[in-house]
């Protein structure tokens, strides 16, 4: 059997197709068989483009990934921006990003497990979310609009407090917004 399509393509409707029965049955109940008879593909065809399911898994989170550092970065480089404006920026940026993140991780009812995938992209996101934010702090502590003796450790903990808001419904974005920049304004003044 001939693949006319690109190779690109095929392998993201791969990824379409696993991401969608993840969501409606489970990672665990959702086994290769499955995802090629969605596709309504040989399973050879799979096995072209994925070496196991896990691989599958690992392509969703770099989608995941992709969007939520594409949003993490949002017009974070306007020349016209202050440094202030480029943090509160990366701020709100984060909270929508990790809202995002945690909207794709939703399976269709409480009791699809995606915790396999979720751990993965979430980890991830966060370690990026936290490079960001150390070096937008680093940037401040030197030129004199923060005072942070360890950004890292700041940033850690606010990005760690964002997700933390964000998983548990704890708080409206704006509300999270609110908070975040201000913990970074009392803590990063002298």
């Amino acid at each position: 059997m001939q693949d006319n399509k690109d190779s690109e393509e095929r392998r993201n409707e791969f990824v379409n197709a696993a991401e969608k029965l993840f969501k409606e049955n489970g990672i665990v109940d959702t086994t290769i068989n499955s995802i090629v008879r969605e596709m309504d593909v040989a399973k050879g065809l799979f096995y072209y483009y994925f070496k196991s399911k896990d691989d599958v898994i690992e392509a969703i989170s770099e989608k995941y990934n992709d969007v939520f550092n594409e949003m993490l970065r949002f017009s974070m480089d306007q020349p016209a921006y202050t440094y202030e404006q480029r943090l509160k920026q990366f701020v709100d940026n984060s909270v929508d990003s990790f809202r995002e993140l945690n909207v794709n991780l939703q399976g269709q009812d409480e009791d699809v497990d995606l915790s396999q995938l979720s751990k993965r992209s979430t980890e991830e996101a966060k370690a990026a979310a936290i490079d960001g934010l150390t070096e937008l702090f680093e940037e401040g502590t030197s030129n004199g609009e923060l005072s942070f003796e360890h950004p890292r450790y700041y940033a850690n903990i606010l990005i760690s407090g964002i997700l933390e808001l964000v998983e548990q419904h704890e708080a409206a974005d704006d509300e999270i917004k609110f908070i975040i920049w201000d913990l970074i304004e009392r803590a990063g003044k002298d």
